[in-house]
């Protein structure tokens, strides 16, 4: 099981469609939704999966940490 993280959204909703844009600012995760709770329920799928790929890829990959 992943461990819990928290991540800043961006929404921004478009005056053309109506629907609304979520972005991750710390992960390349994007969604949308008609409304900004479904935009924010698509971006936590999105997320998920982002971080699930992610982990299956570097399981076998040396990992080495960095101080920014």
């Amino acid at each position: 099981m992943m461990a819990k993280n928290r991540f800043r959204i961006y929404l921004e909703k478009d005056k053309e469609t109506g629907l609304v844009a979520a972005r991750c600012l710390e992960i390349s995760a994007f969604s949308q939704g008609k409304d900004e709770k479904e935009a924010l329920k698509n971006i936590r799928k999105a997320i998920k999966l982002h971080l699930e790929t992610i982990d299956k890829e570097v399981s076998r990959k040396k990992l080495v940490g960095v101080e920014v």
